[in-house]
């Protein structure tokens, strides 16, 4: 079923089904895409006796196969993690039956890895998956966290204001600061507020992370503002932006989500976190619910393509929602909540991991959306990759 995920996934086809009686686009079944663009074939090539080695490297290579499909993109994995992967040799095997071997550098941690290679047909059909497990024997390094947090009330253009984004985002931070000091050698907070956080500045930190952060390390990125969902795509809105639904400046003056995606496989960090409290407003019912399943398959996208782990408050259907009692987005609320010990479930050991966070949004944000503004706000939470503790507490 994986291998359909980009062309075929579709969040609210219930939903869909019942609005239209049935009748829903179908522009084709699964045999008639695997027709027309079977995916490659991949094989990782592996010397006999290497499921042990004593360098924080691995070189490696794969055969890839064109089947008549094409070979549009080659995604390669270690414990879940999207690696960065030049794929313009790849592109240019266009004959049926031609193969390629790829050479590729893959950072270790220490302990077990788990590496992953796929590739994709023109038609963006994904190959079965060839995995490899390696055990890495060098010792257990000091880690760090590095956060990159956005949060902005102030836009440009004065209609697109918020209320809380600001403190949300320097909330988390505290908590990250204060909380982590007993996982991480090393904190460094890189915090762009309003004005400081545009597009260029942005980007900036994270190409500098890119250049310091180990495989070892913890990367997490917060953002609280606008985003957009237009097109089929979702964008972060930065403090310069003046539309959110004018595709041209969009493109101009926002950060397109595939752009950000490929900055995190730039981040070499295997254990990654990304929080959005995005909101978006305006536009009727329908064409919300509609932008709401587009942008829920867009964050589904980033998680597994990237292999980070991402967890966002409703955006487009639902609408992100600010409280002045909470003095935050109910998202943001519940997530401070679950940092400072509310997530720590059994056995309570005084830490809070990724998948104790995820399970503490799915239960309490509808719950208490419900009690404070009469309706039920589901998050978006996609994991991939290993659980691990983002704080401890005690």
């Amino acid at each position: 079923i994986d291998q359909f995920f980009d062309e075929f996934y579709r969040p609210g086809l219930l939903n869909e089904v019942y609005r239209t009686r049935g009748h829903i686009s179908q522009d084709a079944t699964l045999l008639e895409r695997l027709k027309e663009s079977p995916p490659p074939a991949v094989a990782l090539i592996i010397p006999d006796g290497l499921d042990t080695v004593k360098t924080g490297t691995l070189s490696i290579s794969a055969r890839i196969t064109n089947n008549g499909g094409g070979i549009n993109e080659v995604r390669l994995s270690n414990n879940g993690k999207g690696l960065t992967v030049d794929n313009e040799d790849v592109r240019n095997v266009t004959r049926e039956g031609r193969s390629i071997t790829k050479m590729m550098d893959i950072p270790l941690v220490p302990g077990e890895n788990i590496i992953t290679i796929s590739a994709y047909s023109n038609g963006r059909i994904e190959s079965l998956p060839d995995t490899f497990k390696v055990y890495y024997t060098g010792p257990e390094r000091i880690i760090d966290c590095y956060l990159v947090s956005v949060g902005i009330n102030e836009y440009r253009n004065p209609a697109l204001d918020l209320n809380y984004a600001k403190a949300d985002a320097k909330a988390f931070s505290k908590i990250i600061d204060e909380k982590g000091k007993r996982l991480f050698k090393k904190i460094e907070l890189v915090e762009l507020y309003d004005n400081q956080a545009t597009r260029e500045n942005i980007l900036e930190a994270l190409d500098r992370l890119a250049e310091i952060v180990r495989p070892e390390d913890v990367f997490l990125f917060y953002y609280a503002g606008h985003g957009s969902m237009m097109e089929n795509k979702f964008f972060f809105i930065p403090t310069e932006s003046v539309s959110l639904y004018q595709v041209d400046r969009l493109n101009e003056e926002s950060l397109y989500a595939g752009l950000v995606q490929e900055k995190f496989k730039n981040i070499r960090a295997l254990k990654q976190i990304v929080i959005m409290d995005a909101c978006q407003s305006g536009g009727s019912t329908e064409i919300l619910a509609q932008r709401g399943a587009m942008e829920e398959k867009a964050l589904a996208q980033l998680s597994r393509s990237s292999g980070v782990h991402v967890l966002a408050a409703a955006g487009s259907e639902q609408f992100a929602t600010e409280l002045e009692n909470l003095g935050h987005g109910l998202f943001t609320f519940v997530i401070l909540d679950a940092l400072n010990g509310g997530a720590d479930g059994a056995p309570k050991d005084g830490n809070v991991t990724i998948y104790e966070l995820k399970a503490y949004l799915n239960d309490q944000v509808p719950e208490l959306s419900k009690k404070y503004k009469g309706s039920t706000q589901w998050p978006y939470t996609f994991s991939i990759g290993h659980d691990f503790p983002v704080v401890r507490f005690e």
